[in-house]
């Protein structure tokens, strides 16, 4: 694998705006966008011509949708009224040209069977397009544009596409703390989407790295909302744990419906660290009134 460099200018000065990816030895280019600037594309680059778009929402892992069109522009600007579940996006098209309806086409079909095949993240494509009909060059060319996309959609967060890297899980999960490890609960931080769609509709989480030898003592499971609300707010009594597919990642399905608990809140000067999963005890959880009390 040969080095090469990725530009992100932020065209307005703010980091979280409107921002261009520009790789060496590619004619492609991306513009990253937040929903609310979507009607601010207008004048940006290649937003009238053909391109592959990657929208991405906050849920269990990642929420991703997968479009193509020509004009991209007008099917952006028609998914803020009529696409739910996305907050953000990145719409990629070729300077020279070179990628046009078919091309888009084929990268849509093929970011969708990659994603399909890894199952890193929750796709909110309905359809499954199959891969057009195209001439041998067309589909070298596509498959090159592809090629580079892959390399720069990691660097924007956008993980969906690449294999998972299979690590040691056994410091995946977050101790109790400094008790003897005995825990029968495990915490998982929730985002409001995945929050809603997952654990509360579907009385299921995805995707959590466990230690397979820990799974005989988690009973139950419990949710931590992020920010803003910062706390947990609901417990449920764990069914069975299985294999997430081969994502070297585990499935907790619920016995029923999650019950509402008083919030345990993260105080303002609290260390604990809610960015991951954490191992707990159900009875002092239950007890405590704030995120500290359960991992003294």
């Amino acid at each position: 694998m040969q080095p090469f460099s990725i530009t992100l200018f932020a065209t307005t000065g703010d980091p979280e705006a409107i921002r261009h990816v520009d790789k060496s030895n590619w004619s492609g280019y991306g513009v990253v966008f937040t929903k609310e600037l979507v009607g601010s594309l207008k004048q940006e680059p290649g937003i009238a011509q053909a391109g592959i778009y990657i929208l991405v929402g906050n849920a269990a892992e990642e929420t991703i949708y997968i479009g193509e069109a020509d004009p991209v522009g007008d099917r952006l600007k028609n998914h803020v009224t009529n696409k739910e579940g996305w907050v953000w996006g990145v719409y990629f098209f070729d300077r020279n040209h070179k990628i046009g309806k078919t091309e888009v086409q084929y990268l849509e079909s093929a970011l969708l069977a990659l994603a399909k095949k890894y199952d890193r993240a929750i796709l909110l494509n309905k359809n499954t397009p199959t891969e057009p009909t195209m001439s041998p060059a067309a589909k070298a060319t596509a498959q090159a544009f592809l090629t580079d996309m892959l390399l720069i959609l990691p660097m924007l967060g956008i993980n969906a596409f690449t294999p998972p890297k299979i690590k040691d899980v056994t410091e995946q999960v977050q101790p109790v703390g400094s008790e003897s490890g005995s825990f029968d609960t495990i915490v998982i931080p929730a985002r409001e989407d995945g929050f809603k769609e997952e654990f509360l509709k579907q009385n299921r989480w995805f995707a959590v790295r466990i230690n397979a030898r820990q799974i005989p003592k988690l009973k139950y499971i419990a949710a931590y909302q992020v920010a803003p609300i910062a706390a947990i707010t609901h417990i449920a009594e764990i069914e069975s744990i299985v294999p997430y597919n081969d994502t070297g990642k585990y499935m907790i399905n619920m016995k029923r419906a999650a019950t509402v608990i008083k919030p345990i809140p993260r105080t303002d000067s609290s260390e604990i660290n809610m960015q991951s999963s954490r191992y707990a005890l159900r009875d002092k959880l239950l007890a405590a009134k704030s995120l500290d009390e359960v991992w003294v």
